[in-house]
């Protein structure tokens, strides 16, 4: 009877485990997703924000002439910044972690050693 208790509480132990391991598997998936919207947004806002800096530059270029350096300037600012978040968010989608991979490398390794040994 010990011996079936012990057997049971190893795999109770075994499950507990890959639970674990799939529950901070989906935190991960939720923190990189909330990265992504965020910067996102914020991509979004500093193109906007850049579009419509650089309309008004080509409107102020013929004003005067010391205003345009500043407007210019605010507007590289923001279009760079922009590009460099878009560039950033690009790259996160294109090396997204795969979801599940630890739990499934876990369960892999459960699988192998539960094969039984050819000698």
């Amino acid at each position: 009877m010990d011996s079936i208790r012990s057997f049971l509480a190893s795999w109770v132990a075994v499950v507990k485990t890959r639970v674990e391991i799939i529950s901070v598997e989906i935190e991960e998936q939720r923190e990189w997703m909330e990265q992504l919207l965020l910067l996102a947004v914020a991509a979004a806002f500093c193109l906007a924000v850049g579009m419509i800096l650089f309309t008004f530059f080509f409107v102020v270029l013929f004003w005067e002439s010391h205003p345009l350096v500043v407007l210019g300037g605010f507007t590289i600012l923001y279009l760079g910044g922009g590009i460099a978040l878009w560039l950033t968010l690009r790259h996160k989608i294109r090396t997204k972690p795969r979801i599940f991979s630890a739990t499934s490398a876990e369960l892999g390794k459960d699988y192998s050693a539960l094969q039984p040994r050819t000698p």
